[in-house]
């Protein structure tokens, strides 16, 4: 994985803020006008609070400074910067976040055969360019997680597409919806199986949910399989012919 973010500098005096940064620098402050000269500059800031400083306005507050790791403050400066996240590998494929550059790409996986005759097919160019934009914007950035992009670790080939989403379906707290989707290329090869039990354990241990619920069409057997191998259960048909599966994983 690469590792963008190459420098954490405090600035708390809006005097220190020196007039560039090589880039790869983070600025880490408890200043609202240090705060408000970055957002000027296009510098990726984030602010901290403390007993002595509260009510900053910034994209990204932090109240435990001092118990935030690397990988936070990685997120948060690529997060700034929009480079897709990473979020886990498993032992064939790696998983992150989409990014725009990624379109060409996911809209060939959706073309390939068999890949939606269970699942909706994406929007058209443009409107589907304009749903991602605003996916990025408003789904990863509210949430910190959602629908992500896997690939395979050695050719560096996107293979599926899967992650979780807070969705209507969601019914208590800490629940969120699991969806997944392997190339059809690449089916029957325990990939799905790989990739969604990590990503259950990653809702679990990083993202702190309890519930997953998942759904399918009834006539999907690879799926129904697969969800009750990961330890889904059934629970009913819901009113549009769907499965409805419910796993506890707290």
């Amino acid at each position: 994985m690469v590792n963008y973010l190459q420098s954490l500098i405090k600035v708390n005096n809006l005097a220190d803020l020196q007039p560039d940064y090589p880039v790869g620098t983070l600025v880490l402050t408890d200043s609202q006008a240090v705060v408000d000269e970055c957002k000027l500059r296009n510098i990726p800031v984030a602010a901290y609070e403390h007993d002595d400083v509260t009510g900053l306005k910034c994209q990204h507050i932090l109240l435990d400074v001092d118990d935030v790791d690397d990988e936070e403050f990685e997120n948060i400066y690529r997060r700034y910067k929009d480079i897709p996240w990473d979020i886990a590998t498993t032992d064939r494929t790696i998983i992150r976040e989409f990014a725009m550059t990624d379109l060409d790409d996911l809209v060939a996986l959706y073309e390939k055969p068999g890949m939606t005759e269970y699942m909706e097919p994406l929007f058209e160019y443009e409107e589907e360019k304009a749903y991602e934009e605003n996916y990025i914007e408003y789904i990863y950035k509210l949430y910190g997680f959602g629908m992500w992009l896997i690939y395979d670790r050695m050719t560096k080939e996107l293979i599926g597409r899967a992650g979780i989403e807070v969705r209507d379906t969601c019914t208590v707290d800490k629940q969120a919806e699991m969806g997944f989707c392997i190339t059809s290329d690449r089916w029957r090869q325990g990939l799905a199986y790989e990739v969604c039990s990590k990503i259950v354990q990653v809702a679990r241990d990083d993202y702190g949910l309890t519930s997953l619920i998942a759904r399918c069409d009834p006539d999907n057997i690879a799926s129904r399989k697969l969800l009750e191998k990961l330890g889904f259960k059934f629970l009913y048909y819901q009113e549009d012919g769907d499965c409805r599966y419910f796993m506890e994983i707290c």
